[in-house]
């Protein structure tokens, strides 16, 4: 692998800007996908135009970045146990996006559905991929999303462990997903305690974001149609009605709403990302 750097500004001196973002945890429906397109489109308004591999059978990224997105047909469970290797071989267009990463310097998203992270797991840990990710100097972050629910905390306790013993050289960040809530719990319950004892305390030694929801009902029709983040704010409020179906002044509030959070997932995961200068929390 090729150990050539890009040129691109740093966000500080100490945290490179990441070459590779994997976004996953094992437990599905945190909004990974999601996630993944923001910082695609977080990364495109500062003029990058990012790879995307996706180890997911979900078709949201590709419908969204047509010809840009790579998916990994994972190995059959059987094809495994008959050829231990044909994991390997699965992964290979995922190690072609690293190299060309390596090469070029150009930032991959590497998205991770909830049922393939332990595949995933267990291809770096085979390959020992973090020795090519540091002999290539590639700089890497691992987002690992929570919502505010049990077991998307468990999830994310779990995955942080697990990228932190198989890949010691990626950073990795729990990014707290408001969709579903804030990170305030009745005291005492199962919750708190969860947040408390395990969760709120990993998130300050591994470092944390905050994403805010977006605006109830702001997204869906957007969603609906296939329009990314980049699309709505910068579209006529004429496109808006025609892609919602909503009236003139509903157009202008939907994508007044989209451009706040925009803004906001900016602050929370700009310096993460290096689309802005600055560290992470705990950092």
């Amino acid at each position: 692998m090729s150990t050539r750097s890009s040129s691109r500004s740093k966000p500080s001196v100490t945290t490179p800007a990441p070459r590779l973002v994997f976004v996953g945890s094992d437990k599905g429906g945190v909004g990974k996908s999601f996630i993944s397109a923001l910082s695609v489109d977080l990364l495109e308004v500062m003029g990058t135009s990012a790879r995307i591999v996706q180890i997911d059978e979900q078709a949201r990224l590709p419908a969204l970045y047509p010809d840009r997105v790579v998916t990994v047909p994972l190995a059959r469970l059987d094809d495994v146990r008959r050829d231990p290797s044909a994991i390997v071989a699965a992964f290979d267009p995922l190690y072609a996006a690293i190299e060309r990463t390596a090469a070029d310097g150009v930032p991959t998203i590497i998205d991770i559905g909830g049922p393939q992270q332990a595949a995933m797991e267990e291809y770096c840990a085979l390959v020992d991929l973090d020795a090519d990710l540091v002999e290539a100097q590639l700089p890497a972050l691992w987002l690992v999303p929570a919502t505010a629910e049990p077991e998307a905390m468990r999830g994310a306790i779990r995955t942080t462990a697990a990228v932190g013993r198989i890949l010691p050289s990626v950073r990795r960040s729990v990014l707290l997903n408001g969709r579903d809530g804030h990170f305030r719990f009745y005291p005492g319950s199962p919750a708190d305690r969860l947040w408390r004892a395990e969760l709120e305390p990993l998130s300050s030694v591994v470092g944390s974001a905050a994403l805010p929801a977006i605006a109830p009902g702001s997204w869906a029709p957007f969603e609906a149609t296939n329009k990314r983040f980049v699309d709505v704010v910068a579209a006529e409020i004429n496109d808006i009605q025609s892609w919602t179906g909503r009236s003139r002044p509903a157009a202008k509030v939907l994508r007044g709403d989209v451009a706040a959070f925009l803004a906001a997932a900016d602050v929370a995961l700009g310096p993460l990302l290096g689309t802005s200068v600055g560290g992470s929390d705990g950092e």
